[in-house]
Parts: C-alpha cells; structure tokens; sequence
C-alpha cells in the first residue's frame, strides 16, 4: 500500500474561511417594532441569550427567513415549537398576544401593526478569505 499526500487549497486561519455574518438589521418584525434593531457579531461567533419571550426565537426566525427557502421554513422551531403558532404574517403584522373575541367566543390575534406597514430584514456577509462581500435584504408588505 503506498501512502499519498494531498494538498488541498484550504484557508489555513479559521476566521478567513467561508462568509460570516457581520451584521444583522431588523426593522418591524415580530415585536421589533419602529426602529432597527442591530445584531453586530462581526464575523464571530455569537451567543443570543435573554429571558424567556425576550426574542431570541424572533431573531432566530428573522435569520432563518433570510437564508432559507419559505416552503423549508418551521418557524418559532429554536423555542421547541411543534405547532403553526407562528408564521410570516404573524411577523411582519407583529402579534403578540391572543385576546378572546367576545362576538366569535374565539381567539382573535392581537398586532402591533396594521397591513398598511412593513418588515425589513438586512444581512451583511463578509468573507474574508476571498475579500468578497454579500449583503442580503427581504423587504414584506401585506
């Protein structure tokens, strides 16, 4: 048996490999409402903590509605969601709680914005390895 060295062309500095997320910007989705919420780590690796119902999960969905395809999308699924609680609507028209309808005797969702806004969700990538820079904006309106 004969042993053979492969070299392979691999950025050898860890931070250099791949695009990595320098910044993360969310304007009205879910309860991030009326102003940009900024996320800076940099191209680091970042930890998201905060209280129960803070939005970690928020913005655990605004990243994922970002990246990923909306027909491979479970949202609220980083909280251990198993239902539809949530979904692209439920964001951008921000609803928050459920209120009994006193007509209905149903649950009616309660929003912090009408149809007539919108949600803006913003990544900017950066890598390093190749200088190259990619940023990535979805714009919803209902």
């Amino acid at each position: 048996m004969h042993n053979q060295q492969i070299e392979m062309d691999f950025v050898s500095d860890a931070k250099l490999a791949g695009f990595r997320l320098h910044r993360f910007e969310l304007l009205n989705w879910g309860t991030f409402d009326k102003h940009i919420w900024k996320i800076k780590p940099d191209g680091e690796n970042a930890l998201l903590t905060g209280d129960i119902g803070s939005g970690k999960s928020t913005v655990v969905d605004a990243l994922t509605t970002l990246l990923v395809p909306t027909q491979k999308i479970t949202y609220n699924k980083a909280a251990g969601a198993e239902g539809k609680e949530r979904n692209l609507n439920s964001y951008v028209r921000g609803h928050y709680k459920s209120e009994k309808d006193a007509e209905n005797l149903s649950a009616k969702q309660v929003a912090l914005r009408d149809t007539n806004n919108y949600s803006v969700l913003l990544g900017y990538f950066y890598n390093a390895g190749y200088d190259s820079h990619v940023t990535i904006a979805q714009v919803f309106w209902c």
